[in-house]
């Protein structure tokens, strides 16, 4: 009888070790997981936040260049012309991310030599006033104004 309650306490005792281990292995698993999940939701949030502030620099510098809200075909954007030169500044959005080309006056956009800015899906942009410019991107909208 002893030996048969001792192998029943062996028993309970390996069944114990093995619960203790899968759960220390799940918990460890799903650490892991939750973790990566917020890495990847700061990198998107950054990535949204610095696009934003890109964008809304390139019309504050642009003051003595006409800015223009304008669909590019299928890609949506701006174009800043630069009111002292034959060239202009095209940034808009295409197979979600945002790009911007440096180019003559009335060239069209051609994404195999545009600078890739960031990954979006979705940049809208639209005066609101004169020169109230509103720009909507996943990470919300921004204002700048386009004249001092």
């Amino acid at each position: 009888m002893d030996r048969k309650g001792r192998s029943i306490g062996d028993l309970l005792s390996t069944i114990t070790v093995a619960v203790l281990f899968l759960v220390i292995i799940l918990l460890v698993v799903f650490t892991a997981q939750s973790y990566r999940h917020g890495t990847d939701k700061q990198q998107e949030n950054d990535n949204s936040r610095a696009v934003l502030a890109y964008v809304a620099s390139a019309v504050k510098d642009s003051v003595t260049s006409d800015i223009t809200p304008e669909n590019f075909g299928d890609a949506s954007g701006l174009t800043i012309s630069d009111a002292n030169s034959e060239y202009e500044r095209k940034i808009y959005i295409k197979d979600g991310k945002l790009l911007e080309e440096y180019a003559r006056k009335g060239r069209e956009i051609s994404s195999d030599d545009a600078l890739k800015i960031g990954k979006l899906k979705i940049f809208e942009v639209r005066y609101i006033d004169d020169d109230l410019l509103e720009i909507r991107t996943d990470l919300g909208t921004s204002y700048v104004r386009t004249k001092k």
